[in-house]
């Protein structure tokens, strides 16, 4: 039967509620799917999600490389500082970059010694050439290590009796530096090469027992290499290095921070709270370092340190950033933020806000189209203040304030656009980051202000990046003392090895008390800067 007109009309009414309840359903279960997808198509691009984490396709590894890329191609080989890199495109080919510093082996002056190669024969008649008249026509110097072999000295402790008249005292010679009581025991230069090995942060005690054991021939007990860490470690705070260390970094005008965790176990966590009442509920090696390898190319100190949690009472108990004056270049981490107030200044590290553009772009290109915007207006920045660096001249002031026009421009749109649109929970990321990057836009754009500022913290990434590694090969730490024991020998060989000490010679000067010690500032030298 055909309808009334009422019916009609309380047919359509239903239909209209209805299809207001589907459309506000259909909204929120669009928005609901945005906020998974993005959670879903994170990885080292576009989050703070290290590249071990990224899938195993080649799709997902092409999309890591593009967005990692922030105009800014450092020379990794050598410490060096970064060389301009292509903006805008993201992406690189493989193998060295343009501009990067190579290296490898150069001929010496004066060989340690020679040895001239005769031809067996006349290449022509075959006769002899004893005798005949030559000359060098061409050479080639051979870098190689002696045959790895243990040789055996046996120091006589000689006893003398005083000849004196009245005397009669007997006097016994003392051990050589280096040497321990006997009636066997390891050379100074075994217990270096030892304590090296053990000391880097994929190998551990009993791996470098094994490798030793292997190239000595003989014997290489674990406990002896944990003896020789133990060794150093004793040497190291007899001498004050770390805090000649701290007290450096702090006179430094730039210094970059970051940090990582450092799982320990939980029968050594609970042992050690026990024992002393600290938390280590969230274990996280710190490091703290100068940055000019990454600006001028000079000599680094790098500092490391750990604490059982990741908060401010355990950064400021490191007792450097809380005496520091200088400018900071760090990622966003809350724990860094109360510092701001007595620094001179703030570099946020670009690499971090890229990675938080590129993820505000992977929610929906055309509506985030500003965040590809102000990303470009960061990388031809960077692009420019690398030029700068490498032809030591001054950034070009019309081109930065371009780009800053262009940022600023970004950013207000990405506010505009975002105020009210809807997301799962809270703010739409877009908002939330654009926010962030007006509020701290002179902490973005300061490196361009100053060429000894770089503009990420990429150095300070790659400090740490060795205790990834350890955590991925060894799981975890026994303890947080063991922890701070490698931190603190990582810091001494590290920062010597950046000013010309060789690692094996620095564990040597340590052992015979003649510790490295990182340089400080003159008077002079401080009241010039």
């Amino acid at each position: 039967m055909p309808l009334s007109y009422g019916e009609l009309v309380a047919l359509v009414s239903a239909l209209s509620v209805q299809l207001g309840e589907q459309s506000k359903l259909i909204e929120a279960l669009r928005v609901e799917l945005a906020a998974l997808r993005r959670a879903a198509g994170r990885d080292s691009s576009n989050s703070s999600l290290p590249p071990s984490q990224d899938g195993p396709g080649p799709g997902a590894k092409a999309k890591s490389m593009a967005g990692r890329d922030s105009g800014e191609a450092t020379d990794s080989s050598s410490g060096g500082p970064p060389v301009a890199g292509k903006p805008g495109t993201g992406k690189r080919k493989q193998g060295g970059q343009p501009g990067r510093r190579g290296g490898g082996l150069a001929r010496v002056a004066r060989p340690d010694r020679t040895e001239p190669v005769e031809p067996d024969a006349c290449g022509g008649c075959g006769g002899s050439l004893a005798g005949a008249e030559g000359k060098v026509s061409s050479s080639v110097q051979v870098f190689d290590l002696p045959v790895l072999a243990l040789t055996v000295t046996e120091y006589l402790m000689m006893a003398r009796v005083c000849p004196s008249p009245g005397c009669g005292q007997v006097t016994t010679g003392r051990l050589p530096v280096g040497v321990r009581g006997g009636p066997t025991c390891y050379g100074p230069h075994v217990s270096a090469a030892a304590t090296w090995l053990a000391s880097q942060d994929v190998i551990g005690i009993e791996r470098a027992a094994d490798m030793m054991s292997a190239l000595l021939g003989a014997e290489v007990s674990t406990g002896f290499v944990s003896s020789c860490l133990t060794r150093l470690d004793d040497a190291l705070n007899a001498a004050g290095f770390e805090e000649a260390l701290k007290a450096a970094l702090c006179e430094q005008a730039v210094l970059g921070t970051d940090e990582t965790p450092a799982p320990v176990t939980a029968s050594g966590a609970a042992a050690q709270a026990a024992r002393t009442g600290e938390d280590i509920s969230n274990p996280h090696v710190f490091t703290v370092r100068t940055l000019r390898g990454y600006t001028s190319g000079g000599p680094d100190l790098v500092w490391y340190g750990a604490a059982g949690t990741r908060t401010k009472k355990e950064i400021t108990a490191f007792g450097i950033l809380d005496n520091y004056a200088g400018i900071l270049v760090r990622d966003d981490f809350g724990g860094y933020v109360s510092y701001d107030e007595d620094l001179a200044g703030v570099q946020q590290c670009l690499s971090h806000l890229l990675r938080h553009l590129q993820d505000v772009t992977d929610i929906d290109p055309d509506t985030q189209a500003w965040s590809i915007q102000a990303a470009d207006a960061l990388r031809k920045a960077i692009h420019a203040g690398n030029l700068a660096r490498r032809d030591a001249t001054t950034v070009d002031p019309e081109e930065i304030t371009h780009r800053r026009t262009e940022f600023d421009q970004a950013v207000a749109c990405g506010i505009s656009v975002n105020l009210s649109r809807p997301w799962a929970k809270g703010n739409h990321p877009g908002l939330v980051l654009a926010r962030r990057l007006k509020r701290k836009a002179d902490q973005v754009w300061l490196f361009t202000t100053r060429t000894d500022v770089p503009p990420t913290n990429n150095g300070s990434e790659a400090a740490i990046r060795g205790f990834k590694l350890a955590e991925k090969v060894s799981g975890c730490w026994r303890t947080l003392a063991t922890l701070r024991r490698h931190c603190r020998i990582r810091s001494y060989l590290v920062s010597a090895r950046n000013h010309g000490r060789q690692p094996l010679d620095a564990i040597r000067d340590a052992l015979y008390a003649t510790t490295w010690m990182p340089p400080r500032k003159t008077a002079a030298s401080a009241l010039a800067a």
